[in-house]
């Protein structure tokens, strides 16, 4: 347990959405009782780490607010002085009144809400609901503006059928001010991706990659994450053969039952797994009950039963339609869920990536390496941030088709 930094509580599995791409295809009108998440938060003070971290999700947590505001309090009397708790909550924003706005920015919580942008795009989440979100996110700016600028993230998740307005939403989250921005592809299969989309994926991404820019340029701001880097040499970068950090112990995910998991993905409440190739790997990587004595004793073999799944590991060994992963020059900054292999319908092979998936890291990371590199911490501290900002400096007047031309055929200066 020393290493335990964060647990995710699952408070219900129910949702006041039916996103037609959510993973979670069995919500239903199940909660955790109060005995079951104090356990959850008492195992997550019992770690020796300093800085903890108590994260709120669901189906959506905001229907069970008194539950999470009880928990809260419970946390904050007992955490040790010696160590800090935060507090962290993902939702659909749909019930971010001003009574949970307040409670959540007294208590200084990180806000992720999924998010997926203008009307066209967020009607596929759940039918005019944009008007509703626009309204909360608008009032949390006003009444709260330090827990907007600092504590909130919004979440967009890309699919074939909402790709056309991505770069306008982009945008539009832009005007609204939001400092960040987390795009990531459906990890479920994705009946509306076609040949035409991985062509609409890459402009959309043009666009995207040009609206950054010149918002940096304007504000030395990259609210769009998979832009952000700074100037470290690939070379000095340790690459994990792990594509997630399932295994490290780190963090634990309690459900709803007190049955706890290595991550949401694995929680079994809220979904059901498709493929045999997945239910087996699910089934071995089970940790129990929350009460069960020998807890600590499943989490110290983990590691190897993570690893003995075959699916979490070997970076170097994958493929999609596209190719060997090794021999791709985005292997080492690749992210992809290892869940979504086991969704692929009738797959069999542990290393048998989405092709969608694949496409869309190939090119952000296309874009994403032609950002400029920002200044760190450090870089400011020591003054170099103004030689990274000269270093990168030929990008910025060359936002167009052409320095993508001269990249992809490797001439770039």
């Amino acid at each position: 347990m020393d290493g335990l930094r964060c647990v995710t509580v699952i408070l219900t599995a129910a949702c006041n959405l039916r996103c037609v791409y959510c993973f979670q295809d069995r919500k239903q009108p199940r909660h955790m009782d109060w005995e079951t998440l104090r356990r959850a938060i008492d195992l997550l003070l019992g770690s020796r780490r300093r800085d903890l971290e108590l994260w709120f999700s669901g189906g959506e947590p905001l229907l069970e607010f008194p539950l999470l505001r009880r928990a809260v309090g419970y946390a904050e009397a007992t955490c040790p002085p010696a160590k800090r708790i935060r507090f962290g909550l993902s939702t659909n924003g749909l019930l971010l009144d001003d009574d949970r706005a307040d409670f959540l920015a007294v208590h200084r919580f990180s806000i992720q809400v999924s998010f997926d942008g203008l009307p066209p795009a967020q009607a596929l989440r759940g039918p005019g609901s944009f008007g509703a979100i626009d309204a909360r996110l608008g009032r949390l700016r006003r009444r709260h503006p330090t827990s907007f600028t600092d504590g909130l993230d919004v979440a967009i998740t890309v699919t074939g059928a909402n790709l056309a307005v991505l770069a306008d939403s982009v945008e539009y989250f832009l005007a609204k001010g939001v400092r960040t921005l987390k795009i990531a592809p459906r990890v479920t299969p994705d009946p509306d991706w076609g040949d035409q989309a991985f062509v609409e994926l890459g402009r959309q991404f043009g666009r995207v990659f040009e609206i950054s820019l010149r918002f940096y340029r304007r504000t030395g701001r990259v609210p769009v994450v998979l832009f952000r880097k700074t100037g470290e040499a690939p070379e000095c970068r340790h690459v994990s053969r792990w594509l997630c950090g399932l295994a490290s112990g780190q963090a634990l995910t309690v459900d709803v039952d007190g049955r706890v998991a290595g991550c949401v993905m694995l929680v079994e409440s809220y979904q059901t797994f498709p493929t045999r190739l997945l239910r087996e790997r699910v089934e071995a990587l089970r940790l129990g009950d929350l009460r069960d004595p020998d807890l600590p004793g499943r989490l110290a073999a983990f590691p190897a039963a993570v690893k003995a799944t075959q699916l979490f590991d070997g970076r170097f060994r994958k493929h999609s339609g596209f190719g060997r992963c090794r021999s791709c020059r985005y292997c080492r900054d690749c992210s992809i869920c290892p869940v979504s292999i086991g969704r692929i319908p009738g797959n069999t092979d542990l290393d048998r990536v989405p092709d969608v998936l694949c496409a869309f890291n190939r090119v952000v990371l296309g874009y994403r390496s032609q950002f400029p590199c920002q200044a760190s911490t450090l870089d400011v501290l020591t003054g170099h941030d103004q030689r990274v900002g000269a270093r990168y400096a030929r990008f910025i007047p060359r936002a167009n088709a052409e320095a993508w031309r001269r990249h992809r055929l490797g001439t770039a200066e």
